[in-house]
């Protein structure tokens, strides 16, 4: 069993919000957010088991990106601890043709097509960089965000600020399991000079 990842050196969020405002933080998804989970596996695997993604979810997933290169083969390239994967359900016009994993224009992309360089290892934890874009934000958003992420402290901090009057009525917050105001965050002693932040958010209802 994996580690509780916010038990690392990273301040903690809690954040419980009523269940339209999650959606707001799936922007922070598109920018990338880092988590904890079992590295060492296929990217199939990584979907299935530590993503908790359907078939049916993973069906939609149409383009996947790891560390900047296309992959056409998920049961072939590995995650390894500091992996970036970025994860996108169809996209339109030629560049998501094009992008499109076994589809009829993925030749013309061969030279940069991932292929798996690093050996096999034993399955390990380590932290991976996910990016969700378009509808899986909503499909694997609300479950990433449920079991926590870490984040850059100036994302995290803009984005509540930019955001701090939707969340005024409809959220409560917890920093280090005690109460605190998110429109205050940034003068918070708990959080001088840290660059990360581990957070989550659940909802009321």
């Amino acid at each position: 069993m994996l580690a509780d990842p916010s038990a690392g050196p990273y301040p903690r969020l809690a954040l419980t919000v009523d269940r339209p405002l999650v959606a707001h933080f799936f922007l922070l998804l598109q920018h990338g957010v880092k988590i904890r989970r079992r590295v060492g596996c296929s990217v199939d695997a990584f979907l299935r088991q530590e993503l908790c993604a359907s078939p049916e979810t993973i069906k939609k997933i149409q383009s996947i990106i790891l560390n900047g290169k296309p992959v056409d083969d998920i049961g072939a390239s590995l995650l390894h601890d500091g992996s970036t994967l970025a994860l996108s359900a169809a996209m339109p016009g030629l560049v998501g043709a094009t992008l499109r994993r076994g589809g009829a224009y993925s030749s013309f992309r061969s030279a940069i097509t991932y292929h798996e360089t690093e050996k096999a290892c034993e399955p390990a934890e380590g932290w991976i960089c996910v990016k969700l874009f378009n509808l899986l934000m909503a499909e694997l958003g609300p479950g990433l965000l449920r079991t926590g992420v870490l984040c850059e402290s100036s994302n995290l901090l803009g984005f509540l600020k930019e955001h701090a009057e939707e969340f005024q009525q409809g959220c409560s917050a917890t920093l280090e399991n005690e109460p605190v105001d998110i429109g205050r965050l940034e003068g918070n002693i708990t959080l001088a000079g840290k660059r990360q932040i581990f957070f989550s958010v659940d909802s009321f209802r």
